[in-house]
């Protein structure tokens, strides 16, 4: 009677385990088919439950239990990228940070690797439809968060540089579009290096110009000066120093910066060279240098300069 109960324990195990394989197997199976009509949510649900089914198995149940594995966490990838193309961000990092978790769990590094250099990016982005959208102090908060997760990633810099140039943070700026030009140094990104160097010349130069208009020369002064660390050769930014600083009375300083646009204008017509001739005429001038200021006004008159030229010539310093 005991060898009957024994044989009839083991038929109904034999008997309840195939049906778990065959249940896990079904639901692996209607997993690939929601992956192959790219319902991917569908596939995961349909992966984890066999997986579920699977660790009951023990040694049968192994290779659905890897294949499973494998399958979940690059699902949670693919959806991430998916919500990324259609800009769907929140979501996007909520399923990749999802990869992140399984495949550290199961044991697949590589999603694990490609969703945390993806979650940085996203931030970028989100950082970016925040700035479009004019809400400044939310966009710096989410290139902190990409600058948090990936602190050697060039483009996040650059959007806080853009994002304190609206609030009017000149010294901030300046600090992110440096680092960000150092990162992209280091990625060897060139031509974002130069797009960096560029824009900060330009924005630099705009809001020196705004104080020059306004009188306030120390400020333009720091303006144009810092505007030389992204772009040294850019002759204009000579001329503006020599206006600052003939505005400061500083003659000496201004002689200087028109003569290095002088010499960075080398090879240019004289009308475009006319215009640091003119300002070193008015330092020189402001000097009590008649006779450097008479040589400099005769070399400013071309141009736009030819009538301010002469008028310094002929009526101020009656010039030989």
């Amino acid at each position: 009677m005991r060898n009957i109960v024994l044989l009839a324990f083991l038929f109904f195990g034999i008997y309840a385990n195939a049906q778990d394989i065959n249940a896990a197997i079904e639901e692996f199976n209607q997993g690939n088919q929601a992956l192959q009509s790219e319902d991917f949510p569908l596939a995961i649900q349909k992966y984890k439950t066999a997986l579920e089914i699977a660790t009951t198995l023990g040694e049968e149940g192994q290779e659905l239990m890897a294949a499973a594995k494998k399958q979940i966490p690059t699902l949670y990838y693919q959806i991430g990228i998916q919500d990324y193309k259609e800009k769907n961000n929140e979501k996007a990092i909520i399923e990749l940070q999802n990869a992140i978790k399984y495949g550290e769990e199961y044991g697949e590094q590589d999603m694990v690797d490609k969703s945390k250099d993806l979650i940085p990016k996203i931030h970028f982005a989100r950082g970016n439809d925040l700035f479009k959208d004019g809400k400044f102090d939310e966009a710096l908060g989410a290139y902190s968060e990409a600058i948090e997760l990936d602190p050697l990633y060039s483009k996040p810099y650059w959007g806080q540089a853009l994002t304190y140039q609206k609030q009017g943070k000149s010294d901030e700026m300046v600090a992110a579009f440096k680092t960000s030009r150092e990162r992209s140094i280091a990625e060897n990104d060139e031509a974002f290096v130069e797009r960096i160097n560029s824009t900060a010349k330009r924005l630099l130069q705009s809001e020196g110009a705004g104080y020059l208009k306004s009188q306030k020369w120390n400020d333009a002064i720091k303006c144009f000066t810092t505007s030389n660390d992204f772009k040294a050769d850019d002759p204009d930014t000579y001329y503006y120093l020599a206006l600052s600083y003939n505005g400061l009375k500083n003659w000496n300083m201004a002689i200087e910066a028109a003569q290095t646009g002088v010499d960075l204008s080398e090879g240019e017509s004289k009308d475009n060279k006319a215009k640091f001739y003119f300002e070193m005429g008015n330092a020189f001038k402001g000097a009590n240098n008649n006779e450097k200021a008479c040589e400099a006004y005769n070399n400013a008159k071309y141009g736009q300069f030819v009538e301010n030229a002469n008028y310094e010539i002929t009526q101020v310093l009656k010039c030989n």
